[in-house]
This record gives C-alpha cells, sequence and structure tokens, in this order.
C-alpha cells in the first residue's frame, strides 16, 4: 500500500510540476505577446487604426534635417524675419486742446526699418477709425496732426497700428501695433 501511495504522490507531483511549467509558459507568451505590440506601436509596425484611429502616412520616411540644411533653413528665416521687421515709435498718450485740434502725436518711421510706414488709429470702444496718415518715409516724423473726427472732451483708448507699405506697389507688407490713449482737454 505504500508503494501505491509514492505512486499516487509522484504522478500528484508531476501533474503539479506540469500545471506550473504549463502557466509559467502562458505567462510567457503573453507577455512575449506585449512586448511585440509594443515594439510594433514604437516603430509603427501595427495596425492599430481600430482602436486608436491613428493612422501612419506611407510617405513618412525615418529621419530629420541634417545640420547643414538646418543651418540654411535658419539663417534664411533670420533674413526675412530682419527684412519685416517693424520699428514702432510715437507718443502714447498725445494730447489734444479740442476735437479739432492738431495734437503732439510724434510719429516717427525710425530709420532702421526698410520700408514707409502708414499708421492708422482707431477707437477701441467703437472701432472708429479717427486718424490714417500718408506714407512716412523712412527716417521721417509726423510731429503735429489733427485726427479725422471731432471727439469731446475726454480720455479715449485706442490702437494704433503701424503698417510696412511696398514702396513700388503700394501694397502692405506686415504691421504691429500698439494701444495708447488720446487726450482731448476741452
Amino acid at each position: 500500500m505504500s508503494m501505491n501511495k509514492n505512486s499516487k504522490n509522484k504522478k500528484g507531483a508531476n501533474l503539479t510540476a506540469y500545471v506550473v511549467l504549463l502557466i509559467a509558459l502562458i505567462l510567457v507568451a503573453l507577455t512575449l505577446g506585449v512586448i511585440s505590440c509594443q515594439v510594433e506601436e514604437k516603430y509603427g509596425l501595427c495596425d492599430d487604426t481600430q482602436s486608436t484611429g491613428l493612422v501612419y502616412d506611407p510617405n513618412a520616411t525615418e529621419g530629420g534635417w541634417n545640420e547643414t540644411d538646418t543651418d540654411k533653413i535658419i539663417d534664411s528665416l533670420n533674413q526675412k524675419v530682419e527684412e519685416g521687421m517693424i520699428n514702432i515709435s510715437m507718443n502714447t498718450s498725445p494730447n489734444f486742446l479740442n476735437g479739432t485740434s492738431a495734437g503732439n502725436l510724434m510719429i516717427v518711421n525710425e530709420s532702421i526699418n526698410r520700408y514707409p510706414q502708414v499708421v492708422e488709429i482707431t477707437r477701441n470702444d467703437t472701432g472708429e477709425l479717427i486718424y490714417k496718415s500718408g506714407a512716412i518715409a523712412v527716417g521721417s516724423k509726423i510731429e503735429n496732426a489733427k485726427l479725422a473726427v471731432d471727439l469731446d472732451a475726454g480720455i479715449y483708448e485706442c490702437t494704433a497700428m503701424f503698417y510696412n507699405v511696398d514702396p513700388t506697389t503700394g501694397g502692405y507688407l506686415g504691421c504691429a501695433g500698439s494701444i495708447i490713449k488720446i487726450n482731448v482737454i476741452q
């Protein structure tokens, strides 16, 4: 009877070892499957469109700009930025004795600019255009000017927009602006 018991113990031990081995193999297979899918996703190898909606562009290739190309691109962009720079200068609190008098706008198209400028001043509360200059040559200024409208006494928050103007076509090339406060005294 003791042999029968040992035989059962050996069969039970073998069965337990096979079950543990089978579970271990299943866990290894699952782990490899997860790792494999992660690698495929990382390198765009698996079709993931059903779960994420992400579709990789078939025209995309691995790589980026080489350093020489990057330097040329940066130089070209810096040149374009420099060409389009707008230096604006004006009195940000001009005073007008009354709504029909000239005020000290002191608009300057600095000599470091490349293009003539046109300046437009618009009231922020109504959107009304209250002043528009003609073209101001590079290195020139408008010290005093009248507004296009007769404003009542008060302080008006406005936006002064400076437009670079193509001297050949008159077209606007770019702009910059500033908030100003116009003070009409009486």
